[in-house]
């Protein structure tokens, strides 16, 4: 994959204004919304009182009233609907917008002038570094990358995607985003008694997303791989790479101490997200 890319991102958004949003949002997310500074961004799930995920998402300080959150395409019903049943004598509103973004992976010094006079958010991860850039006008940029090269960039860096590594049916520990997404020092929130309850046990979740690479053709997802005739993983998305493929999947903690595997005569190498 090269640098100095801009690829055109699908991408749902919800804005929540008003001077009550920031402690709306505060008791809301498993994020702590106060530390989010002006103009830049945390991850947060948003949870079910079951703590169950129904959101893994991004939100944005905008200003004191002016909050953004954005999800996976397709999510903004489910996330506003969750919302709005514990806005109750809240001065905030929330509004799906229709807004656009791109990611531009390459160094800061080289950002396309079409970027210039909009706000970065800068995504990093294990083997990513990159910006994104949101707007309300359409972002046009020359040679820019449809979205499926994204999915290429995501698999890679570990990222995973709503849809197919969390689902409705996902806790959060099983995700490898606590340390960038939960706040164990803010204040109370909904769902949080099931992050805290899996967080205090020394077993973990009872499966974690994993990275798994190696040679021959990607296995498709909803793959299961299999070690000693035992089930070891499933796999949830996967790209082809120079080197052969990387996927992401979810594996058992009964195979925890597992780093690597012989599927169908190639050697698969496993590490934790």
């Amino acid at each position: 994959m090269n640098d100095n890319l801009v690829i055109e991102r699908s991408r749902d958004f919800i804005k929540v204004l008003g001077p009550d949003a920031l402690p709306f949002l505060q008791g809301q997310l498993s994020q702590d919304v106060e530390s989010v500074e002006l103009n830049s961004s945390k991850w947060s799930f948003l949870l079910e009182p079951s703590g169950k995920v129904v959101a893994w998402l991004r939100v944005t300080n905008l200003g004191e009233e002016n909050f953004l959150l954005d999800m996976e395409s397709g999510f903004a019903e489910i996330v506003r609907e969750r919302l709005s049943r514990f806005l109750i004598r809240t001065k905030c509103t929330l509004e799906i917008s229709p807004m656009n973004m791109v990611t531009y992976v390459g160094f800061e010094n080289d950002t396309p002038k079409e970027l210039k006079n909009l706000i970065p958010l800068s995504v990093k991860w294990p083997n990513l570094k990159a910006f994104d850039y949101i707007s309300s006008e359409k972002i046009e940029v020359g040679g820019m990358q449809p979205e499926e090269v994204w999915d290429e960039f995501r698999v890679v860096a570990g990222i995973p995607a709503m849809g197919s590594e969390i689902t409705d049916k996902t806790i959060p520990a099983a995700t490898g985003q606590i340390d960038r997404s939960v706040s164990f020092t803010k204040g109370c929130y909904t769902g949080q008694e099931l992050v805290a309850r899996v967080d205090s046990r020394s077993a973990g979740p009872p499966k974690h997303l994993v990275m798994l690479s190696g040679e021959g053709d990607p296995p498709v997802s909803g793959a299961v791989l299999f070690y000693e005739g035992k089930e070891f993983a499933e796999i949830t998305s996967s790209v082809k790479t120079e080197e052969g493929f990387c996927a992401l999947g979810y594996r058992h903690r009964s195979n925890k101490e597992i780093s690597g595997i012989n599927h169908e005569g190639f050697d698969i190498g496993v590490k934790e997200i």
